[in-house]
């Protein structure tokens, strides 16, 4: 912890050290973003007795972990985010993902992975299986269920599509208000920032916050976006391979990075015959898109990345089959094709000076956590996610006197 933050902490424990015992089930606590930090942090938090709200400006739950569903009459639905959660590499997270398997909502994907690679002649390619010891995780029946159970909490309440901006009023609280609109949606307590994002300066959500530091860290850092290609098959493709992994740099597979056969992931088999895949592409192929767009206006450029993204990929992925399981492949209907940007995929964060990372960035004086894959070890990752959400709440309770974390 920096020495700042430790000033700050010892100052706001003075001025809390008269509060009654049972204060974390007066305090009211607003959390940006439901991905996994956020989703995290909440349940924790409401554990403890806390009321918790979260605002999400998306549709669905999840951050890196969200679900597309289709509004098509097949209803087909797609991870297009993170595609699994690999072996644990903390104990922390380990006992989560042991508790998570016994409450049901995540599970082991049996599928066949494996690596392409680059073949000795020009134009071919081959698999590198990967072991099948090594784990792969999922939400069941979607990936958003993780955060979906974390968030079902008699402490929690959900507001979906509301965009949160925030302000200290002159009470010291943290005043929210809706973005557009300028509807109040309550003061709070404490302010728990867990998507980057709110603190760039392309957002309104923490615009008007005090919290010049932190802005300025998230500005340092760097978003690598992904492209996804979420298509459907009238039937099942004739590949032996559940989740491959291309070597963009190789040039022998275009933009492809990643490719799944998301039916095949448990809680998400169809009965018709049909068959979802999640295509995503290499950071290389992103950047080019996305550069390479201009659009008159903010959606006009995203729906070029779109349709973009849609066309490469597709005819990038049906390319590859050839190379992979040979020429006399015959190819199912494409029965849908929807392109995605996925803008803050990966973070890129600057080297700390300190040491040791911290999983968290506070700022005790005015009651703001931030939390997210972007801090700590483990970036781009739900494990980390995890780990920064849990730190931001056992930080808030500490403060309080609301208990430890187990």
């Amino acid at each position: 912890m920096s020495e700042l933050n430790m000033v700050n902490l010892w100052v706001l424990l003075i001025m809390i050290s008269t509060v009654p015992p049972r204060i974390a089930e007066s305090l009211e606590v607003a959390v940006l973003g439901s991905g996994v930090a956020g989703s995290t942090a909440a349940r924790l938090l409401a554990d403890a007795g806390v009321r918790v709200t979260v605002f999400e400006c998306g549709r669905g739950l999840g951050g890196r972990t969200s679900t597309r569903t289709s509004r098509e009459g097949g209803r087909y639905v797609f991870d297009h985010g993170a595609q699994y959660i690999s072996g644990p590499k903390t104990e922390p997270f380990g006992k989560a993902l042991a508790d998570w398997r016994t409450a049901g909502f995540v599970r082991e994907w049996d599928g066949r992975f494996a690596d392409a690679v680059a073949g000795p002649a020009p134009g071919g390619a081959a698999f590198v299986p990967v072991s099948p010891e090594k784990s792969h995780l999922v939400g069941y029946p979607a990936m958003n269920s993780i955060s979906r159970n974390l968030l079902h909490h008699k402490n929690i309440r959900v507001k979906l599509q509301t965009r949160a901006c925030a302000s200290l009023d002159g009470e010291g609280r943290w005043a929210l208000t809706s973005h557009g609109d300028r509807k109040a949606l309550g003061a709070f307590d404490w302010l728990v920032g867990s998507d980057r994002l709110s603190g760039t300066n392309n957002r309104a959500d923490l615009r008007d916050a005090p919290l010049s530091s932190f802005k300025s860290r998230m500005e340092s850092i760097i978003s690598v976006p992904t492209l996804v290609l979420m298509v459907v098959f009238a039937s099942s493709l004739p590949l032996p391979l559940d989740g491959i992994r291309f070597d963009e740099k190789s040039g022998e597979f275009g933009s492809l990075g990643w490719a799944a056969r998301d039916t095949s992931k448990p809680g998400r088999e169809r009965d018709d015959g049909r068959e979802c895949w999640v295509i995503q592409s290499g950071p290389q192929a992103a950047k080019e898109i996305i550069e390479s767009v201009d659009g008159a206006s903010f959606e006009d450029a995203r729906e070029q990345v779109r349709e973009r993204a849609k066309e490469l990929l597709l005819v990038d992925f049906l390319a590859a089959l050839p190379k992979l399981v040979g020429d006399d492949l015959e190819l199912p209907e494409v029965v849908s094709a929807v392109g995605h940007r996925w803008s803050a995929a990966f973070p890129v964060v600057p080297p700390s000076a300190d040491t040791e990372r911290e999983e968290h960035v506070s700022d005790f004086e005015k009651k703001f956590v931030a939390c997210g894959d972007y801090v700590g070890d483990l970036h781009g990752r739900i494990e980390g996610a995890y780990l920064s959400g849990r730190a931001a709440a056992g930080t808030i309770l500490d403060v309080i006197g609301g208990g430890e974390l187990e």
